[in-house]
């Protein structure tokens, strides 16, 4: 998946935006992270997922933010890994 890797206000933390239109279904990546060793809080309209002192949380839209973030380098390599983990839960049109 394409996507761009944002700096926000937040000093340590990063945004995560798709370049295509896509959706997930938070519940079904909510179980597969936890699959995958994620402690992941309850879905609501976000599924907020944490792993080795990272915290990630995803939207619905595939936006995602990533915190801390040392740097866009570090914050693209765990998206990509992310994304890949959680691709079974996006829905398909």
């Amino acid at each position: 998946m394409k996507f761009k890797v944002i700096s926000l206000c937040k000093k340590d933390a990063m945004s995560v935006v798709p370049q295509q239109a896509v959706k997930y279904d938070l519940e079904k990546c909510a179980e597969i992270l936890r699959s995958k060793g994620f402690e992941v809080k309850d879905p609501g309209v976000m599924v907020r997922a944490s792993r080795d002192g990272t915290e990630i949380v995803l939207y619905k839209n595939g936006r995602m933010m990533v915190s801390p973030a040392e740097n866009k380098d570090t914050v693209r390599a765990i998206a990509e890994e992310f994304y890949v983990i959680v691709e079974l839960a996006q829905e398909r049109p």
